[in-house]
């Protein structure tokens, strides 16, 4: 592995078919869409808690024999056994422990809210499906009506990994104050961990609701880096005009950034965004090549 590599950053587009991926708090009857408000209008997202969830899930599916991740309890605590628990070494935890507080680690993959783009009020329906209740033997079967809020839109995600804080503990010197990263597996060991994370983000498909509203949520248009120091510049190079379209100047002055410390990565696929071409055309004239989003997701694993 490339020791100057700090960490891995993604940042992407989805485009999904109708669907609800993170209900709100709703009513009784109702099951509505997580909302925020920009300029007083509302837009879809996606909580860093359901993102993370996600992520984790199309981890679980990539291990192979040997390979172990925990479940949390019914309480919501993960093993904390970091050092042979991937989802305590990826993904962090709180562990109460009896008269000490807690024992925490911090996590090295960071998840973003995944932001819909596009407002709410002109992209959406209400789906009306029945909730059978159940009846013991011989009693009339009976229902209720739920209401679904239900919608298509562009989302924009994001993770970085922070590849120096996966399998190692961090331990304060007391007398000099130094914190300093004790391993606990070796190079080889790291570099798939690593790889597991960015594979679940190719394979990304346990989300909310997929019985009866099956959609994809996997990157469309992206941009990805390694780098040389650890940032989280890159979630800003996906800004919209009024027309629906990437903002250029944006995205090449991010990517330019970005390339001082980095290497640039960019894939989409055909008919996502409006000016398609355009962002095309910027992004070759900042010395990337345009490639599918899985081949971009590709060229950072790590080897």
């Amino acid at each position: 592995m490339n020791n100057e590599i700090k960490g891995i950053e993604l940042v992407w587009l989805s485009q999904t078919d109708l669907t609800n991926l993170n209900a709100g708090e709703g009513g009784t009857n109702l099951v509505d869409v997580k909302k925020y408000s920009k300029n007083g209008i509302e837009y879809p997202y996606v909580s860093g808690q359901a993102m993370r969830f996600y992520l984790r899930e199309a981890v679980r599916r990539s291990l192979s024999d040997g390979q172990f991740m925990c479940t949390p309890n019914d309480k919501g605590e993960n093993c904390g056994e970091h050092e042979k628990c991937l989802n305590c070494d990826l993904f962090g935890y709180m562990l109460p422990k009896k008269g000490e507080g807690a024992g925490v680690r911090v996590s090295p993959v960071k998840v973003s809210t995944a932001m819909g783009q596009f407002p709410l009020d002109a992209n959406s329906t209400v789906d009306f499906l029945t909730r059978k209740k159940r009846k013991e033997a011989g009693e009339k079967a009976s229902g209720d009506i739920v209401n679904v809020e239900l919608g298509v839109n562009l989302y924009k995600c994001g993770v970085s990994i922070d590849i120096e804080r996966i399998g190692v503990v961090e331990e304060l010197d007391e007398e000099t104050k130094v914190l300093d990263y004790k391993p606990f597996i070796d190079e080889m060991e790291k570099r798939e961990r690593v790889n597991l994370v960015l594979r679940g983000i190719q394979f990304l498909s346990d989300y909310s609701k997929q019985a009866r509203l099956l959609t994809d949520f996997t990157p469309d248009v992206i941009l990805a880096s390694t780098q040389q120091r650890y940032s989280h510049r890159l979630q800003k190079a996906f800004e919209f005009d009024e027309k629906g379209g990437l903002q250029l100047e944006r995205f090449t002055a991010i990517v330019k950034d970005l390339q001082e410390y980095s290497d640039v990565y960019f894939g989409i696929l055909p008919a996502v965004i409006p000016n398609e071409e355009n962002v095309k055309n910027a992004a070759q004239e900042c010395g990337l090549e345009v490639l599918r989003p899985n081949e971009v997701v590709t060229r950072v694993l790590l080897s």
